[in-house]
């Protein structure tokens, strides 16, 4: 149980508030799926002011996923995120074969940082 005072974090994507990642330049459909996949912000701040958590502060969080266009597309063809299970496996074949002609296009490593948001919540007082 959450003390009265105590904070929720909650790193996201919203879909009213979806972040332009690069991969969504490779495979569109991704974007789509992910909007529609993604709770809204306003249906999650109901779910969690209905439990007693109040909206505290709403923050944009850039992270570093890759040195290089390289590296961000080697872990992409892990396939980690949920979202290629909604693509079609053309859709992800021309993806990856954009994606390569870029990586091999790439003269210089450049890092590649995607947003996210971060949601703060916190325990009313009883």
């Amino acid at each position: 149980m959450l003390r009265p005072g105590g904070r929720v974090l909650i790193r996201s994507s919203f879909p009213d508030r979806m972040p332009e990642l690069i991969w969504y330049s490779y495979f569109p459909g991704a974007r789509i799926v992910d909007e529609q996949v993604f709770p809204r912000l306003d249906h999650t701040l109901e779910v969690f002011e209905a439990a007693g958590l109040r909206f505290t502060a709403l923050d944009v969080v850039t992270e570093r996923v890759a040195d290089s266009l390289a590296e961000y597309a080697e872990r992409l063809r892990l396939r980690g995120t949920s979202t290629f299970e909604r693509l079609t496996e053309d859709e992800i074949e021309e993806g990856f074969a954009t994606l390569s002609a870029a990586v091999d296009a790439e003269t210089r490593p450049r890092p590649v940082d995607e947003d996210s948001d971060l949601l703060v919540l916190e325990r009313q007082a009883r």
